[in-house]
Order: structure tokens, then sequence, then C-alpha cells
């Protein structure tokens, strides 16, 4: 079912906890893939299931609790998009919220995948995506490679900063060559949590990094840490912050756990993209100070509109379940590590 030309309702919520993102997209493919960004919405996390999800990185005995949750709070999204657009929703594709993922030991978990939705809003809805990858081998991550390639393929490399930074580094002239997509490390999950001491949301533009001070030898240990030695594919998950990134940071004044981590990002990033022409979105792409940290370090960003800065990940969400939903592999194994593409996510009908 190649030809369908669908409207799909992309809703994503990534491990930083800012909200939930939907984008609802029409996809049209007669033997070339287009696309439509028709709307946008963002939602608010609610303050109880916040708590219950933060609680839950670290309690497995909460996984029950906040796997229905999340789902009676996607639905209650789903409804309110459904009661305000005038185009009809075809297909609902759900990412979830990640609580745990281990893919070396075949484990991954995202709450609220759950059939209930597709009954209680009488669509079809595509969701946890992770799962099959993993067990074919794979990191289950990262899944917006495909999106970068059939999307954003006019760009060297795709940068997003949500929760965590992955990329997708690719060819522009060999728009089906993607040469490597990984996680690079933590960004909001842990600025957000510096930012929060301060009883801010987050660190607005990056104003209060600006004015902090770089601790030298903190900045030496997290530019240390072992995984950043691996080859990809790698992927990163809220506990390897816990186990791995915490104690080094913890004692640091807000302010300048602030300036250090930013600066810990840049080099990273750096690493992997110096000289590359790069395409930047997530929420972090609004964190002017970290981009400009970048930049120095010779990474050459461009920011596009608004609504793909804040969507990107929701607009390659309802990509993956329109590919899913025709049949369509949605799922880059090379990039991924389980060597094999293929067309993952449950299907699940009203």
């Amino acid at each position: 079912m190649y030809d369908a030309t669908l409207n799909i309702l992309g809703l994503m919520s990534g491990t930083s906890l800012d909200g939930m993102d939907a984008a609802l997209v029409r996809f049209e493919n007669d033997g070339t893939l287009r696309w439509e960004l028709l709307e946008t919405y963002g939602f608010s996390y609610p303050k109880e299931l916040k708590s219950l999800v933060n609680r839950c990185f670290n309690d497995k005995a909460l996984l029950e609790e906040v796997d229905i949750a999340f789902a009676r709070w996607t639905t209650e999204c789903i409804h309110e998009v459904q009661a305000k657009t005038s185009f009809e929703i075809h297909v609902v594709g759900s990412h979830g919220q990640t609580i745990f993922h281990d893919p070396l030991n075949k484990y991954t978990f995202q709450a609220g995948c759950l059939a209930s939705i597709a009954e209680n809003v009488g669509l079809p809805l595509v969701t946890d995506f992770r799962v099959q990858d993993v067990l074919l081998g794979g990191q289950g991550a990262p899944l917006v490679p495909i999106g970068d390639q059939l999307l954003f393929g006019e760009y060297e490399a795709a940068l997003n900063l949500g929760g965590f930074a992955n990329v997708s580094i690719g060819n522009p002239a060999l728009k089906d060559d993607i040469m490597a997509a990984f996680d690079i490390c933590p960004v909001n999950y842990v600025l957000n949590d510096f930012a929060r001491d301060l009883g801010l949301d987050y660190d607005d533009r990056g104003n209060i990094a600006r004015k902090g001070a770089i601790n030298g030898w903190v900045l030496d240990e997290l530019n240390s840490l072992d995984y950043f030695e691996l080859a990809p594919p790698k992927s990163l998950g809220a506990e390897w912050v816990e186990e791995q990134v915490r104690e080094k940071i913890d004692y640091l004044s807000p302010t300048d756990g602030l300036a250090t981590y930013c600066e810990h990002i840049a080099i990273q990033v750096a690493t992997v993209l110096k000289g590359k022409k790069v395409l930047v979105t997530g929420g972090g792409a609004w964190n002017d100070y970290l981009l400009g940290r970048m930049e120095e370090y010779g990474v050459d960003l461009v920011r596009p509109t608004k609504e793909v800065v804040d969507f990107k990940e929701a607009i390659i969400f309802a990509l993956l379940a329109y590919l899913r939903f025709t049949g369509q592999d949605n799922v880059l194994g090379h990039t991924t590590g389980s060597g094999k593409n293929h067309s993952s996510g449950k299907v699940f009908w009203p």
C-alpha cells in the first residue's frame, strides 16, 4: 500500500520531560514521498505524571502505574487535537515515554504504548517503535535517521538537542546512505536539572550559563567518560546519566554547572560534527549560548523554522507511523546496530 495519502498525528515526549509535542502531517507517496506539516500542538506535562515518571526512573515497581497514566494523558492530548483540528486524522503514531533503555540486555520500555489509546480515540495507533530492533540485537535508537534521510536529506548532518543530543550523519549526494547515527551525550536532561535548582524550568537562551564559570576539572571528568570512546551504533538512557554523570556534577553551583555542562556538550558535538553543515532542532536549539559554544568549536549550524525546530521529532514519528502502517521499512538497521532494515512498531486498531 505504497500509494497511500494519509494524515498522521505524530506524538513525541522526550526524556527531558518538557511536554508532549504533536504534529499532524500529510504524507503522499506515488513513487515519490511528499509531506506537508498541517498543524502542530504542544502539551505541558501534568505535574503529578511528571513526578511519577521521575520516580519510576529509579523504581521499576511503578512501571504499570506509569504505563496506564501516560496512556491516559496521551488519550487526552489526542482528544484535544481532535476537538480543535478541521483535518481528518487517519492514524496516530505515538512514541510513548522512555523509562528504561538497556539494549545490551535486550530490554527497553516506553510507557503508554497501550491498545486502550486506539480504543478511546477511535483511530488506529502505531506505537512502541523500539522493541523489535532491540530484540534483533540493535540499540533500538536512534530512530530518527530515516526521517533525516527522507525529509531533511540536504544537510550533511542533523542534530537534535532534546533530553539527549542525537545525530544522523549522511552524505547529501547519496540520499540512501546514512553513514552513522547515534546519541552523542545528554543535553536538557542535565541542563534542566540545574535550572530547576534555581526555580526555573530551563535556562532561557542559555543566559544563566553565560554568567557561570567553567570548572575545568569537572569538564575533564565528563569528557573522559568511556562512552565517548565507543564507536557507533550506541545510545544513552536516563539510567546512564544517573550512574555515570550525576556524581561528577552534583556539587557544582547551578550557574557554574550550566556553564560547565554546556562546554562539555559543545566539545562532544564538535568532536563529531566539526566542519559540517548541520541542521539543529529540538528544545536545545533555542539555547543561544550553547549553540555559540558549538560554533566556536567549528560546527556550522543551521536553525530552521520554529515549527521544524520544535516539532521535528514529532514529524518524524508521524513518518515512522506512516511507513509502518503502509508496510515499509521505518528503521535503518545499520544505524541501530541490528544490521537489518525493518518495519517496527505495534499497530492497534480501535
